[in-house]
Parts: C-alpha cells; structure tokens; sequence
C-alpha cells in the first residue's frame, strides 16, 4: 500500500453531503455526529443507545467530561489527533494528525457511514450522505498550519452567524467573536480557552502543531486578538459598499 497519509503529518480533510444537504441545521444532528465522531476515533458506539443519551454524552464529550464506559466500546488507541474541527451546516472540515499510517480513510469511513445510518434512519431517506470521496490537503509548513487553523475555526463558523459575509463584511464584529466562541460545534471555544473539548489532541500535541498553543496561555491571548482585529477588518469592509 502506499503511503499516501503518513503518520505524523498533518492534514486538512474536508467531507460534503451530497447535492449540499442541510445536514448539520438541527443542534442534535449536530451533537450525534460529534458522539460518532469521538466513538470511531477509539472504536465504535456501544450497543442500543438511547438518541437522548448520545445526545447527553456528546455535550459532555464538548465540555471535556469523563465519558462512562458503557456508551464507547473502545478497541484502539486514536486514529488521529485533531487540532481543529468545525461543523458547518453542509460539511464538515477536520485538521487532524494520523497517528498511524494511512488510517485517515479508515477513520474518514467509518464516521460518515455510522452517521448516514443514524441520519438516513431518522429522515426516512436511502442512499450516500457524504459524497464519494472527501478532499485532504497535507499541510507542511508553519503559514499554511495558521492558515488552515484559522480557516477552519473562525472563518467557516462565520458562514453560519451571517452567511454572505465573505462578499459584504461583518455587520457587526463584537456580535461575530461572540458568536464564534458560544459555537459549540468548533475549536474555536478550545483554542481560545474557554474549553477543553475531549475532541482536542493532547497539549503536547497541540504545542507540536500550533503556533497560538502555550502553557501559559499566551499563544491563547495572541489568538484572540488575532481573531478580533481579522472581524474589524472584516466589519470595517463591509462599510466601503451600500446595499
């Protein structure tokens, strides 16, 4: 096999549904896919579960909560490590690090099948959720790593508090940073510190890969600051034209 996604290598992966299908609308899809998406990384959901519990455990998965054991059946050590991750209505954007060699697909495999399952089942529907292959992207340098980080956690969630913002600014900054850190389906809230999501790689991990990390949560203060003065800019754009 080739080595197409070698261990220790970053990458930006990013899946779509199909004919762009409003998948991540309703707060508990939302909240089953990040159950999914924790339980195949380790292994697979436990055995008839409740929608409610799924639902309970994910929150708790978000706010870094010990998860009980009878909800996962655990058989491996993570496929990947994420750095970054946010949900966005029609897809999904993940950046990740494999832990093993070429387990991406695997892992890419079987969150989107155990989620179609769940979404087909509840919304009467057949057929693929996801389209055929989702996209990856290795990310190789120290620029492009921010770039994606900053891609993926701040400026997709913005599509969801004021879509058509890229083409006509931010209406109104202040509102938009606290959009992004109430948003529960990023990184954004851990990368700023205001969680500490058991999605997340460990400290040491992300202190590898990202340049805003530090113990002493001054890569998070430079973070922050960062993201505001991007949304003035932005915001300060959008009075250059009328509607």
């Amino acid at each position: 096999m080739l080595n197409i996604y070698p261990k220790n290598q970053p990458f930006h992966v990013l899946s779509r549904a199909v004919d762009e299908k409003r998948i991540f609308e309703d707060k508990s899809d939302c909240y089953r896919f990040i159950f999914q998406l924790y339980a195949a990384n380790i292994g697979k959901p436990a055995f008839n579960l409740q929608r409610k519990d799924m639902i309970k455990v994910a929150q708790a998965i978000l706010q870094g909560e010990k998860i009980p054991p009878k909800f996962i059946i655990e058989e491996h050590p993570p496929l990947v490590d994420f750095l970054d991750f946010a949900l966005v209505i029609t897809h999904f954007h993940f950046y990740l690090v494999p832990n093993f060699e070429n387990c991406i697909p695997t892992f890419i495999k079987k969150l989107n099948i155990g989620f179609a399952k769940y979404f087909n089942l509840k919304n009467n529907r057949k057929g693929a959720l996801f389209g055929a292959r989702y996209q990856s992207i290795p990310v190789k340098t120290d620029f492009q790593s921010s770039a994606v980080s900053r891609y993926i956690s701040v400026i997709n969630p913005l599509d969801i508090y004021q879509p058509g913002w890229r083409k006509k600014g931010l209406k109104n900054w202040k509102k938009a940073f606290n959009f992004l850190e109430d948003y529960q389906f990023s990184s954004f809230p851990d990368r700023i510190g205001k969680r500490k999501s058991k999605i997340l790689a460990p400290e040491e991990t992300l202190k590898r890969f990202c340049l805003e990390t530090d113990s002493r949560g001054e890569g998070k203060n430079r973070y922050k600051q960062f993201v505001r003065d991007f949304l003035k800019q932005k915001a300060l754009f959008q009075k250059f034209f009328l509607e």
